[in-house]
């Protein structure tokens, strides 16, 4: 839970980064209370720890935090929960940092974000407490991640063009390497470990891949596997020419990851591989359903 503000002074260490949380539903701004509950997670890039934020009333929030780096993960709302990962900054205690207004959209399919600039707007519901605290404020919006690799165009990976057999298992390719990959977190012999999946049986398609750092949410219970979703890149590797890819950097010992792969034709690309064994998973503006595929790192 976030720190206490009374308690989280500058002279303890703590600043603040404040700003407005917008949620649109089917087109339409709708205001926070019983039954229109929204939490977000906060990840910190210092300690590992993830906070859990619920908004039941006033969308403006102020949090107490301390110098650092910070990502704003996930969130989950009326069922559906998705991956945000916004990522901001608290540079020194005693300062406030806008960090923006976040539009988060979400209808029965998808689901999509954006940060809006409103200094102006945002300093004067928090001027007093700014004063009373002694923080001074600036402002630094939270940064987007923007697309991964260099593409025009996404086709969803089911399409017939990529030459794959989508099923109940898999919308994608099916792994190979690391073994059991789709059954859990199964760890690895190595940090460096070698990932392989079944081939694409349409000439002149390549490969990307992606590797990113696993962060355990609270409070996804209800969506059976995705108690864990995606949160910092590790790496990643496109137009692979061949059905397989050797990590030479070595990844974080005894840690999580979640890894995928999708098919490019030129500037053309797939939507991610997942495996299919939960049905009510929202994975960004990909169509279909799933998870991606995980495993562990030994801890040494």
């Amino acid at each position: 839970m976030p720190a206490d503000e009374t308690a989280a002074s500058a002279a303890a260490g703590y600043g603040r980064a404040f700003g407005r949380m917008v949620l649109v539903e089917e087109g339409k701004e709708k205001a926070f209370g019983l039954f229109t509950e929204l939490s977000i997670f906060i990840w910190s890039a210092k300690t590992d720890e993830i906070q859990r934020i619920r908004f039941l009333g006033d969308d403006g929030f102020y949090w107490a935090l301390k110098p650092g780096d910070y990502a704003i993960a996930a969130f989950i709302h009326a069922g559906s929960s998705g991956r945000l990962w916004l990522t901001f900054s608290v540079p020194e205690p005693g300062q406030a940092v806008y960090i923006g207004d976040v539009r988060l959209a979400v209808d029965k399919a998808r689901y999509g974000f954006a940060v809006a600039d409103n200094y102006s707007e945002a300093l004067k519901k928090v001027e007093t407490r700014l004063q009373e605290a002694q923080m001074e404020p600036m402002k630094s919006l939270a940064r987007t991640e923007g697309r991964l690799g260099t593409y025009k165009r996404t086709l969803g990976i089911c399409a017939k063009d990529w030459g794959i057999a989508c099923g109940r298992t898999y919308q994608g390719v099916e792994p190979l390497l690391p073994q059991d990959t789709t059954e859990g977190f199964p760890t690895t012999s190595t940090r460096t470990p070698l990932f392989e999946w079944k081939p694409s049986k349409t000439d002149g398609v390549t490969y990307d891949i992606a590797i990113y750092e696993s962060v355990t949410l609270a409070g996804f219970d209800a969506v059976p596997g995705a108690r864990r979703q995606r949160g910092k890149l590790a790496a990643y590797a496109e137009g692979l020419q061949e059905p397989r890819f050797q990590l030479s950097t070595p990844l974080q010992p005894d840690r999580k990851y979640m890894w995928s792969v999708r098919l490019r034709n030129g500037d053309t690309v797939s939507s991610w591989s997942v495996s299919s064994y939960f049905a009510f998973f929202i994975v960004g503006w990909a169509s279909g359903s799933g998870a991606w595929f995980g495993f562990s790192t030994p801890d040494r």
